[in-house]
C-alpha cells in the first residue's frame, strides 16, 4: 500500500514512548500495529500527515511503502503498520500533486479540505500568501491565488466526478502573484506562453 509519512528534519518520529529514527530506502519494522498505539504511522492521504507534522522547513514529507499488518482507525486515512519503507522524499509541489492524485482517485471520500500555515485546500476558492506554500481550490467553478513561489491547483468537479484538474507555479512571468486563476484563465496563460 502506498502512503505517506513525515519526520522530524532529521528524519526521526516518535513511537510509543521514544523516538523512532528512519533511512530513506531502508525498512523500518515494528512487532504489531494499532494506530494511536503501536507500530509505524503513516497516512494515504498526504495532507493528513500536516495533523502530526506541520508542512514547513522543520519537517519532511516522503512517498513511502506500508506492508506486514496494516490497521486502521478511522482517524482520517492514518494507518500504521509493521513494516514501513521511505521511498522518496518530497518537495511541496510533488506534495501538491499527490494531494490532488488522491482526490481525483477518490472523488467521493469526505475530509479532504486542508487549512493551515502554508496549505489552504478548499472547496471553490483558496489562496496562499506563503512562498513554497500550496493552495488548491475544488468545485464546479474553482480559483485560486498565491503569491510568488506558490504551488497552485485547480479540480473541476461536477455531480461528484472530477472532470479536470491541473497543477501550476506562480512563476511571476506567465503566472502572477496575488492574481486569480480558473481552469480557463491557465489555458489562455498557457497559450500566450506557448507563443
Amino acid at each position: 500500500m502506498i502512503v505517506y509519512k513525515a519526520t522530524n528534519n532529521d528524519m526521526t518520529c516518535t513511537m510509543g514512548h521514544g523516538i523512532f529514527q528512519y533511512q530513506l530506502g531502508v525498512p523500518a519494522t515494528a512487532e504489531k500495529s494499532k494506530c494511536g498505539d503501536t507500530g509505524l504511522h503513516a497516512c494515504e492521504y498526504v495532507l493528513d500527515c500536516a495533523r502530526y507534522y506541520g508542512l514547513g522547513r522543520d519537517h519532511r514529507y516522503f512517498k513511502a511503502k506500508a506492508e506486514g499488518d496494516i490497521a486502521e482507525d478511522g482517524s482520517n486515512t492514518r494507518i500504521a503498520c509493521t513494516r514501513l519503507t521511505l521511498l522518496k522524499e518530497l518537495t511541496n509541489r510533488d506534495i501538491a500533486k499527490e494531494a490532488m492524485l488522491y482526490m481525483i482517485h477518490h472523488p467521493r471520500r469526505d475530509n479532504w479540505e486542508a487549512s493551515n500555515l502554508m496549505v489552504q485546500v478548499k472547496e471553490n476558492t483558496a489562496e496562499i500568501r506563503i512562498p513554497d506554500g500550496i493552495a488548491i481550490a475544488r468545485g464546479i467553478h474553482p480559483k485560486v491565488s498565491g503569491c510568488d513561489g506558490a504551488h497552485l491547483g485547480l479540480i473541476r468537479e461536477e455531480k461528484g466526478k472530477i472532470t479536470a484538474a491541473k497543477i501550476f507555479d506562480v512563476d511571476g512571468v506567465y503566472i502572477l502573484p496575488g492574481v486569480w486563476y480558473t481552469l480557463e484563465d491557465l489555458a489562455e496563460a498557457e497559450r500566450r506562453q506557448q507563443s
